[in-house]
């Protein structure tokens, strides 16, 4: 606490308890509340004669409908009944006499009586001018009209268990000690405790036109993850109306990212959004299993330069990943709306019913705004209704035909031959009434025959079975050898029922334009992290399938471990794909130490990407320490003493990163004859387990972070090659507190390119001896 006077702090002290025993009667009163709407559905639901009466059901709707919102409400108090709120302004608007006063916490809480706000939601406008304004004079807007005012005080407070612990008063939100102290804690607290220390650059992002897509470059450690999620918070706060939570969606990397997120969504209130990854929801819109290639396996032939045709693979992986694949795709899709297409007229019996041109041009043309399988479907529709319109016409005609030739049959005056032809009319008018019915009850579903389809899988194996079909769609663009090689490897991984990453963004595309993308499954606002590893194809696919245009996209270049396969630059997304997007950018880093930070940017600087440096914020710790070694036990001797060091330090998350999956199981298989407890080897998909030590491959840290990382080479060596550089740079950008090398000469982790006064070298007398006990 400042210097501040006891009286003041007892004040703030009276306020919390006020507020705490205000929640509690609230949470009593909605306990009750809660009590009484589930008696009031059961009671809904028991009597079933009840449920009958529109009005009956009506009220269980009401009823359930209210017990959700009350059970929300529960929720949403009980989790912040420790922690209220974390800040005060006071803010007096222009021409007003009267200052008012607004705690800021997780969500808002009014007075019954007199609505005056005992808490405000930190989403909401007047909360603006906390994490934006200096002291003085300082405005922000409400539904487009600016609030002019002053604003005399910012106050932080920490509280935990309900206990006042510590206030302090600040001018600039980005050199306050709460936020120094945040970034000292452990990186196991994750996600959910940032939002008393949103930057100004991080509020501007989450409180960015809503109504415009985003793009986010976000350095390492800028917290574009989190400030993506509190985006999504500050939507549905003020969207609420409008949208449901399930109508949003976050596509993560992968679901070990989701399992970590996870724990930040509730406390944002955002818990019932959609989490899934890329992969999953293109498998669950195309409605079919399909075997899909790992894609760490072919990112691990080029780390480590195992596949003799690495450039054609590269660009196979980038062919199917841009829009030139997209337009092959166009052509086919012409192809197959052509194949499709009504070529006949449709007819019962000799009665023809709608012209084959009609039909073409409603296919074609009228519903054109349609996929292919739904304009199918409106066809049927038309002619199942114009069938059922036409067969009573069409029979009573066949009637008055033969009563009419009957008639005139009746007239012929010669006895045998007027028998002959009334015997023949009579026969005919019967078999031709019987073949029309009988034709009119599978007409439509014959003619719907006519229009030939068949499933995905097969549609996307047909477009490599006709090599000079495919020269025509890629228009000559490819060489011999690239459309060789394209429809060899593709006719061999279809051939095994398989596919690769890089088919999804054709796949969910062709499933769009020819099936349609189910509404169930279709969201209105999506957010994407790490989005550098998708290409744009699949962006596109995505904006065209989702039929929006309302994405959070956030990722880092410098991070593009996939990036043969991924984006190269923004601006081409932005232009060709989301022209309506706003780009920003987060350069500051908030996870790691700066001494950390200047020697990642020594191996930023190597990367081709013209990326300006991460600036590290005002955090200060111990310069990355390099340990040589000689042998691979000296090399574990020394981890596991570190790592003990580390951990008598308060440091618990720590990761031990290599090279690749080989050179981290070597280490694993070294702890494991030493019996070292509680070590977890990190595989994808994997979620992280409270451990002793974490081993991980440098390509899986990407999204990670731990208090410290004991980064190692082993037989492995880092080059400056694009991915490796990447590699590294993800790895040293893991720690937020301490970064140990490991190695047996510093050009392995290219320290031979950085500056020597970024990194200390353990000098031999500092080592301590002893095994792992």
């Amino acid at each position: 606490m400042e210097d501040f006077s006891l009286d003041e702090w007892e004040q703030e002290r009276e306020r919390l308890e006020y507020t705490k025993n205000y929640m509690n009667i609230v949470l009593h009163e909605a306990q009750i509340n809660q009590g009484t709407l589930q008696e009031n559905v059961r009671e809904s639901i028991s009597n079933e004669e009840a449920l009958d009466s529109s009005l009956s059901y009506i009220n269980y709707l009401t009823n359930s409908k209210f017990l959700q919102l009350a059970t929300t409400e529960l929720s949403i108090l009980k989790r912040i009944l420790d922690t209220p709120y974390f800040a005060r302004i006071d803010y007096q608007m222009k021409g007003k006499s009267q200052k008012n006063v607004y705690y800021l916490g997780k969500t808002s809480l009014f007075e019954k009586d007199t609505q005056k706000p005992i808490i405000v939601d930190w989403r909401s406008p007047i909360a603006n001018v906390y994490y934006d304004g200096r002291l003085g004079e300082v405005s922000y807007e409400v539904n487009e009209e600016t609030i002019e005012g002053h604003l005399s005080l910012k106050r932080q407070f920490k509280i935990e268990k309900g206990e006042l612990l510590h206030y302090q008063d600040i001018d600039l939100t980005t050199t306050d000690e709460l936020l120094q102290q945040s970034l000292a804690g452990k990186a196991d607290q994750r996600l959910t405790e940032i939002i008393s220390t949103i930057q100004a650059e991080q509020n501007e992002i989450i409180r960015a036109d809503l109504n415009r897509p985003i793009i986010v470059q976000g350095a390492a450690g800028s917290g574009k993850t989190t400030i993506a999620l509190h985006r999504i918070s500050y939507f549905i706060y003020n969207y609420a109306k409008y949208f449901q939570p399930e109508q949003l969606m976050i596509i993560a990397p992968n679901n070990m990212f989701i399992g970590y997120i996870a724990q930040a969504l509730p406390d944002l209130g955002v818990e019932k959004i959609r989490q899934t990854t890329f992969l999953d929801y293109v498998l669950l819109c195309i409605g079919k299993k399909m075997k899909v290639i790992q894609s760490n396996k072919k990112l691990l032939t080029f780390i480590n330069h195992k596949n003799k045709q690495e450039e054609l693979v590269k660009w196979l992986s980038r062919y199917k990943g841009s829009l030139e694949y997209k337009k092959v795709m166009d052509k086919y899709l012409v192809d197959i709306c052509n194949e499709m297409s009504p070529k006949e007229d449709f007819r019962v019996e000799k009665f023809p019913l709608y012209g084959a041109k009609k039909l073409e041009r409603l296919f074609k043309k009228e519903y054109d705004y349609l996929p292919l399988i739904k304009r199918k479907e409106k066809i049927k529709g038309i002619l199942q209704a114009d069938l059922k319109r036409k067969k009573k016409i069409i029979l009573s005609k066949l009637e008055d035909k033969y009563e009419d030739a009957l008639d005139r049959a009746l007239k012929i005056k010669e006895d045998s031959k007027r028998k002959e032809k009334v015997v023949y009319f009579l026969d005919t008018k019967a078999e031709r009434i019987a073949t029309v019915k009988k034709e009119a009850s599978t007409a439509v579903r014959r003619y719907m025959k006519t229009m030939e389809t068949t499933d995905l899988y097969e549609y996307y194996s047909r477009l490599f079975a006709d090599k000079e079909l495919l020269r025509k769609y890629t228009e000559d663009s490819l060489t011999e050898k690239q459309l060789d090689y394209l429809i060899a490897f593709q006719r061999k991984i279809l051939k095994q029922k398989k596919v690769e990453i890089e088919d999804l963004g054709a796949l969910f595309y062709l499933q769009y334009k020819i099936f349609g993308i189910d509404k169930e499954y279709r969201a209105k606002n999506i957010v994407i992290d790490e989005v550098q590893d998708y290409s744009e194809f699949q962006l596109y696919a995505l904006k065209a399938g989702l039929e929006t245009d309302m994405f959070t996209l956030v990722g880092d270049l410098a991070q593009g471990i996939h990036s043969y396969r991924g984006l190269q630059n923004w601006q081409t997304l932005q232009q060709t794909i989301f022209p309506r997007a706003n780009y920003m950018t987060l350069q500051k880093s908030y996870r790691t130490t700066i001494e950390i930070m200047f020697l990642a940017n020594e191996i930023l600087h190597l990367v081709n990407e013209d990326l300006p440096k991460v600036k590290p914020v005002v955090r200060h710790g111990e310069k990355p320490t390099v340990h040589l070694y000689e042998q691979k036990q000296e090399l574990i001797d020394r981890m596991i003493q570190v790592a003990d060091r580390l951990h008598n330090d308060g440091y618990h998350s720590i990761a031990i990163i290599g090279k690749t999956e080989e050179e981290c199981r070597a280490i694993l298989k070294e702890m494991q004859k030493r019996k070292v407890p509680n070590v977890q080897f990190l595989q994808e998909n994997e979620e992280l387990e409270k451990k002793y030590l974490i081993i991980v491959p440098s390509y899986l840290s990407k999204g990670l972070e731990f208090d410290a990382v004991l980064l190692f080479t082993l037989n492995e060596s880092f080059s400056q090659e694009e991915i490796d550089l990447k590699l590294l740079y993800v790895a040293m950008t893991r720690p937020m507190h301490r970064l140990h090398l490991f190695t047996r000469d510093k050009a392995t982790l290219l320290l031979d390119k950085a500056h020597k006064a970024y990194f200390t070298v353990e000098k031999e007398n500092e080592r301590k001896s002893g095994e792992y006990e």
